[in-house]
């Protein structure tokens, strides 16, 4: 796999709020990007707007050096998937079949479930949801139906996964097994990550690179160790985050309200 995502000169707008500036950035093959910043800071349209939802407000994203805007749907889910926040189950479906769904940029119209299931049940196993596989999606807990959601995401079978606030609804494993499976389709098959993430130590345990908004126009992106740092942190969330080590590892903690150090 060899696809690549670059942004040049990104500027992002919402009404009258510039969100983001000339941010530059470049995914490659078996990178891992998390995104972080404060509510309201840009991470859900930057996100569309990389995944070629949203048009930009200037400069331009390339998906393997073409514009992604220039891409029929169908093809452009060849390449990319993308999981936005809030999925809506319009009718019922079952696990499977919900899975399934995902397949469909890949198949001949003819071919519709009737093959090709060797990837939905591959993503079942991994997000340990084969018990549900006949469940109606419509009974599901929210952290069961965001682990469907997961795996269809990954029955898609494409290069480059982008995830809107993947860990919203699951429990410890869950969010643990979602970002270890995201890290190891990166380094084992050489796809492109880039999630947004409220839980700055998570991200940082589970990314290569990282995006760091700060909701007024100012964006960072590079290195998770260049970008993650207290300063950047602090200055991007308008409170005082620090640094500690525990068992050689960093870990960032907020600073109390009544001024004590935490």
């Amino acid at each position: 796999m060899s696809l690549e995502l670059t942004a040049n000169a990104l500027r992002l707008t919402m009404r009258d709020r510039e969100l983001v500036r000339g941010l530059d950035m470049r995914v490659a093959p078996g990178d891992v990007w998390c995104v972080l910043g404060p509510n309201g800071a840009g991470k859900s349209t930057l996100l569309r707007t990389l995944a070629g939802l949203r048009p930009a407000d200037g400069g331009r994203v390339l998906l393997g050096g073409r514009d992604v805007e220039s891409f029929p749907p169908i093809e452009l889910a060849r390449r990319r998937g993308f999981l936005p926040q809030t999925i809506v189950d319009a009718f019922s479906l079952t696990v499977m079949e919900a899975v399934m769904s995902a397949r469909h940029p890949s198949l001949p119209f003819w071919a519709w479930g009737e093959s090709d299931t060797a990837p939905a049940v591959d993503a079942l196993h991994t997000f340990e949801l084969e018990d549900l596989a006949r469940r109606d999606v419509t009974t599901l807990s929210g952290g069961e139906r965001q682990r469907v959601n997961i795996a269809t995401l990954f029955a898609q079978d494409v290069e480059l996964l982008l995830l809107d606030e993947p860990l919203s609804s699951l429990d410890l494993h869950h969010q643990m097994k979602t970002l270890h499976e995201l890290m190891r389709v990166a380094t084992e098959q050489g796809r492109s990550v880039v999630y947004t993430v409220h839980d700055i130590n998570l991200a940082f345990q589970h990314a290569t690179h990282a995006v760091l908004l700060d909701g007024r126009g100012g964006a960072l992106a590079g290195p998770k160790d260049d970008v993650v740092t207290s300063e950047h942190l602090s200055a991007a969330f308008h409170h005082p985050i620090h640094g500690v080590m525990l068992d050689d590892e960093l870990f960032f903690r907020a600073g109390r309200l009544n001024g004590t150090p935490p």
